[in-house]
């Protein structure tokens, strides 16, 4: 009976002759014991374990590389650039950046259009020509706005400085004397 028990690990029983190895505590091992038979011939039948061909799940419901996990579609990169270069394109260069923001926006509007629902941003891509436009707007106004004051500036001032005495006619001398008036 001693010899039945498990030995403390770190023994080793292969040492003492006539011992047997240790059994599981429940007895052997059980085979595994195949699922019922679907009605098909044997050999034509599944591996244990698998039941029908999964059907094909809808566009929205599979999973892949972009989705977020809340069933919403990854957004266009294009529209958040554009929507970041618009913004920073008042700091940096109004003109410049609004330019690109618009062209950024417009490309990224006809991707998520032309994905068929696969792609989201089309609010960013919005907001984005929003700001562009009025970058746009703003600068043309300012530069309106200065060249109107350079030309008003340079006609005002008649092409001469201030402070600097503009001469008069004068009239000939002795003709007049100061003090008396004659008739």
């Amino acid at each position: 009976m001693a010899e039945d028990l498990p030995s403390p690990p770190g023994s080793n029983q292969d040492d003492r002759p006539g011992a047997r190895p240790t059994e599981p505590v429940g007895g052997p091992a059980q085979p595994p014991v195949p699922p019922p038979s679907s009605g098909q011939p044997g050999g034509d039948q599944q591996p244990p374990g698998s039941g029908p061909p999964p059907e094909p799940q809808p566009a929205a419901q599979q999973p892949g590389w972009g989705q977020t996990g809340y069933g919403t579609p990854p957004t266009e990169g294009m529209a958040v650039a554009a929507l970041v270069v618009a913004i920073a394109g008042f700091f940096v260069c109004a003109p410049v950046g609004a330019i690109v923001a618009l062209v950024l926006a417009n490309s990224a509007k006809q991707r998520i259009e032309a994905s068929g629902g696969r792609l989201s941003g089309l609010e960013q891509a919005r907001a984005a020509r929003v700001i562009a436009i009025i970058e746009l707007v703003l600068t043309a106004i300012v530069v309106l706005l200065l060249a109107v004051g350079a030309v008003i500036a340079v006609n005002t001032s008649g092409g001469q400085e201030e402070g600097v005495p503009v001469p008069t006619p004068m009239s000939a001398p002795g003709s007049m004397n100061a003090g008396s008036f004659s008739s």
